[in-house]
């Protein structure tokens, strides 16, 4: 439940800050929080409300009908909260019930058949008003704020930001409510949470993981995560109902957000700053968390399909359920979701890597099918095509003048490979809580979730060694052996990725009105995530040295040279191969299982520590234990005869934090002066012992200050940090063969990999300065801006893995992470790569070479860079009247980052990343304008993100697109009451990301742009 503290400011709140749930939920007994000195001069009822509220310290949440053009009368003495409203509304017309020491909840005594007409001369919500899940009515704050489309600044709420009951956060928050989440057109909240302009999609996303987008390569859940202004996915963290999920990837250091039903999500905060000294570890970049709905009186069903131009088609099963009484509330939901594989022949700009239609280049590899022969440069290492292999040939009987020189293969490696997963998921949600006695209240609440995901890879490809024990060998220049870049889309289909992901987190707590107004809340929470993958199709180097005459048969494996046929390289067409030899070479199976467990003991206690002449000076103090556990295991079956099992990870942590927070009203209401009416000062601090770490203690401070009614200029200054994830530290060494690009020229290298136990934490110092604007001259108007900065040092990364594509040969920030070998003219460098090349820790599935075809050796293990700054202006405005006979808003939210700078050494300069192609976007915004009247709401979006630079200097334009949205919802009155309809149509005019000349064969920057395209869904819902 939002918990919303009314007063004067309130006029800054926005109707979007209140749970939808609120008046669905049953009255627990009344509990009068005692007498106080009432003074309420007569006026408008909205003004009353709001001085009460100021005056009792109670929080107050009710419908907007309660207010609508309501005076209310003078009221002087000592009464209760509850006494205070029954003078100011007529007489057996009100049910007041408190739902909490200081929260009282407000509902018209009266049937819904007796409902009083709306404004409007319907029984329908009026225009933007957010209607509560259980049906009952809008929910309103006292000022009679409007909801914005879209996300919205918030001031005084119980959000993300602060562990203070009522307090108000200095940070900026977003707020994203239910409404905002359907009309979105997304079908989940990850979806509608990676349009946020101030969200980068550039990692931890599924489709950047299948088109090679994500620097990162650790995503093989297909999950998706939030990467808050670029600053890393690991850097957000993400909560739900304000406690932690289990991590996900490969690494465990990231939240899936895609496992969340959304039929129970009542909002998302998100909190625009670094708050580890409310959060701990994690929360650099900032916090998002994902508040649950908690009560539900009766059910409702969800239905959603939706496809785009030519694919992917989706569907939503949804499903919530609830019952309240006079002491508690449970509510189950449940919800299954579908999403088919989205093909890259299914986009123009994804079908083929020869982007030369399209005005770009032809990216087509060299690894090709027919393949071609290659040599390798003695003197720079280069792997240069020197031979193409003829078309439409048998293979057999060819002649060294068959060979066409200088002329190379190319070969389309897009082809047959998903640019989306195939997604199937179950979730299921279950919450309940009841008290015990008139100040205990104890509650739980179990989330678990299911996805499987499939997806078609690249084309297997490998460079062949053949020699003259292949019975087909043919040598164009006359060598003894010769190599090839092969590929083998061309006989075999391509790799299949197959993962399941099971998800489950539960929590069990309580909490107590202690002393005065101070509330002590418990809890103890797990959750945990299993990560299971199987790749099939890929190639077993044991059966192709086997096929290719390399090595002799051996028994234990079930192919046979002999019996089933030699693999022939120079064939180019299909029948040229036995079909048993080809599944046999691609028969290799690897599996993994990645397994994170978080479970964290919670106990925390606020409220007021003694009061000034301005007010009550409020703290919070807690006490947590966490306790952090990451392994991996798994299976190859790609080289030897058998299935061979992969070395285990198995890792943990205990994690013991306190932390205190206070806000102290300097200036009050009552000693307000000329541009001085209120002066709020905020800290926390936060200390943090890891047993495999260390300590770190971080400070938080915040500032807001009230110039003059309906002016709020607040700021933030805080220490941030990150712990490294078990897996950067503990990963086991090894290294592997690879090749990267010099130019047009390929190198082949010996990568070292592997984690780095000498890791040190990655720290931040963050600062932010806006304002919040509410003129009273121009009611239903708000403003909001806010600039920032955040400075990372010491920031975890792999510098090589990060850097743009065909740079780190040749650019010497990344000198220090790599060694420019010649093993033919360097008897040093001949000896550095024998040894690498002999190691244990030498993965040999990648293929292995003599040193002399090595140019280079790489360390991409984690290490600590230089750091991160990045700078920018978040700004927020709406503005809402009447207009056509019905309500209209308009809304906007954009995002400008100034900096995004980035340094790989410390001897090494800052680089501006900022609006280059694969870095967040110089400038992202949404406008959305949304009209209601009666019955009928009507929405549009327009999104822009504007344009880019590639590695060469090309401009990449920038790009804007429409949605549309239409909301139905049948009248109370009605047979179909209940009933709603929701049509959306995102990309209304089907623009294609805009084109950018990527390496990589796909035509778009995926970090970007979206490659769906236009999509059209609809919902249907029915509330009883």
């Amino acid at each position: 439940m939002r918990r919303v503290a009314l007063g004067q400011s309130l006029r800054r709140v926005l109707l979007g800050s209140l749970a939808t749930s609120v008046l669905v939920a049953a009255a627990a007994p009344a509990l009068a929080a005692g007498e106080k000195p009432i003074n309420l001069p007569a006026g408008t009822l909205e003004q009353s409300l709001a001085a009460l509220s100021a005056q009792t310290g109670d929080q107050l949440v009710f419908p907007l009908e309660l207010v609508a053009g309501r005076p209310a009368p003078a009221l002087s003495g000592r009464y209760t909260t509850e006494d205070a409203l029954r003078r100011l509304f007529a007489a057996g017309t009100i049910d007041a019930r408190r739902t909490g020491p200081r929260v009282v909840v407000l509902k018209l005594r009266r049937t819904r058949a007796a409902a009083a007409p709306a404004a409007n001369g319907t029984s329908e919500p009026r225009p933007f008003e957010v209607a509560s899940a259980g049906g009952a009515e809008p929910i309103a704050t006292a000022n009679g704020a409007s909801l914005p489309a879209g996300p919205h600044m918030v001031a005084e709420v119980r959000v993300t930001g602060t562990h203070i009951r009522g307090g108000s956060p200095a940070a900026p928050v977003l707020v994203v409510d239910q409404v905002a989440l359907e009309r979105s057109g997304y079908a989940t909240v990850s979806g509608a949470l990676q349009a946020l302009p101030q969200n980068f999609g550039g990692e931890s996303t599924d489709a950047t993981a299948v088109v090679r987008a994500d620097p990162l390569s650790t995503n093989s859940g297909y999950a998706t995560g939030i990467n808050l202004r670029g600053l890393g996915s690991d850097a957000t963290l993400v909560l739900v109902n304000g406690r932690r999920l289990a991590g996900s990837g490969n690494r465990g250091d990231f939240a899936d957000l895609s496992a969340i039903p959304a039929i129970v999500v009542d909002r998302v905060e998100v909190l625009l700053d670094g708050a580890s000294a409310l959060y701990g570890s994690d929360a650099v970049g900032g916090v998002v968390n994902v508040v649950l709905r908690e009560t539900l009186d009766g059910g409702e069903i969800r239905l959603r399909a939706g496809t785009g131009d030519h694919g992917p088609r989706e569907g939503v099963f949804a499903g919530a359920f609830g019952s309240t009484w006079a002491s508690g509330r449970v509510l189950f939901a449940y919800e299954g979701y579908r999403r088919e594989a989205l093909t890259a022949s299914q986009r123009r700009f994804t079908a083929s890597a020869d982007l030369r239609p399209l005005g770009g280049t032809d990216h087509r590899d060299s690894f090709s099918y027919p393949g071609n022969v290659v040599r390798t440069d003695p003197v720079t290492a280069a792997i240069v095509p020197f031979w193409a292999i003829p078309a439409n040939s048998s293979g057999v009987g060819l002649r060294p003048s068959d060979f066409q020189a200088g002329v190379v293969n190319r070969f389309n490696q897009n082809q047959g490979l998903d640019v989306l997963p195939d997604q199937r998921r179950h979730s299921a949600y279950l919450s309940w809580a009841q008290d015990v006695s008139d100040t205990i209240t104890v509650s739980g609440d179990v989330r678990y979730g299911f996805r499987r995901a499939r997806t078609r890879t690249p084309p297997a490809t490998s460079t062949l060694t053949v020699g003259r024990n292949n019975p087909f060998f043919v040598s164009p220049n006359g060598a003894a052996t010769n190599q090839i870049q092969y590929s083998f889309g061309g006989l075999a289909p391509n790799p299949l990725s197959e993962a399941s992901v099971e998800s489950w987190s539960g929590s069990l707590g309580g909490e107590a009105k202690a002393w005065g107004d101070w509330r002590v809340e418990g809890y103890v929470a797990g959750a945990q995530e299993i990560i299971e993958t199987t790749q099939t199709g890929g190639l077993h180097s044991g059966i192709l040295a086997e096929a290719l005459g390399n090595a002799a048969d051996n028994p234990a494996t079930a192919y046979s040279a002999a019996r089933d046929g030699f693999f022939n390289p120079y064939a180019s067409i299909a029948a040229g191969n036995s079909s048993t030899t080809v599944a046999a070479i691609t028969s290799a199976v690897s599996k993994s299982r990645y397994r994170s467990q978080v479970g964290s003991a919670n106990l925390q206690a606020d409220g007021t520590l003694f009061r000034l002449p301005s007010g009550p000076v409020r703290a919070a103090l807690g006490l947590q234990a966490r306790r952090e556990t990451f392994r991996s295991r798994g299976s190859s079956y790609a080289s030897g005869p058998a299935p061979a099992a992969t070395r285990p990870f198995t890792e943990d942590r205990t994690v013991t934090s306190a932390f205190a927070e206070v806000q102290a009203p300097l200036i009050g209401d009552d000693a307000s002066r000329p541009l001085l009416q209120r002066l709020e000062v905020s800290a926390a601090v936060r200390a943090e012992r890891y047993s495999d770490f260390g300590t770190t203690v971080n400070p938080r401070f915040g500032l807001q200050w009230t110039p003059m009614t309906g002016l709020l200029v607040r700021a933030t200054y805080g220490e941030s940090y990150r712990a490294p994830a078990l897996f950067e530290l503990y990963n086991p060494q090894s290294f592997a063969t690879n090749t990267v690009t010099r130019g047009t020229e390929r190198i082949r290298n010996i990568s070292k990999l592997g984690g780095n136990p000498d890791l040190g934490p990655e720290t931040a110092k963050s600062w932010t300065i806006g304002f919040d604007l509410a003129p009273g001259a121009l009611p239903g108007a708000r403003l909001a801006v806010t600039a920032y900065e955040t400075k990372f040092k010491d920031r975890i990364d792999r510098p090589l893995v990060s850097a743009p594509r065909g740079t780190i040969l040749t650019d010497p920030a990344y000198a220090p992470f790599v060694r420019l070998t010649s093993a033919a003219t360097n008897p040093a460098d001949f000896a550095a790569l024998a040894e690498l090349l002999s190691s244990p820790l030498f993965n040999p599935q990648l293929g292995v070479f003599a040193p002399t075809d090595y140019g280079a050796i790489l360390d991409q293990r984690y290490v600590n860079t230089a750091g991160l700054t990045v700078r920018g202006v978040d700004a927020q405005a709406s503005y809402a009247r009447d207009a056509v006979g019905g309500r209209l808003t308009v809304a906007a939210n954009g995002a400008w980052m100034l900096d995004f700078q980035r340094a790989v050494t410390p001897a090494a300069s800052f680089r501006e990343f900022v609006g280059d192609v694969g870095n967040p976007a110089r400038f992202r915004g949404r406008l959305t304008a949304d009209w209601t009247r009666g019955m009928v709401s009507l929405g549009a979006a327009l999104n822009h993100t504007s344009g880019f630079e590639d590695a060469l200097g090309e401009t990449v334009r920038a790009q804007d697109t429409v949605d549309l949205s239409v909301r139905v919802t049948a009248p109370d009155t009605s047979r179909w009451s209940g009933v709603s309809a929701v049509l959306n149509v995102r990309n209304l005019f089907d623009r294609a990301p805009p084109f950018y000349d990527n390496p990589t064969g796909f035509g778009f920057d995926a970090t970007n742009g979206d490659v769906v395209g236009r999509f059209v869904s609809l919902q249907i819902s029915k509330r009883w």
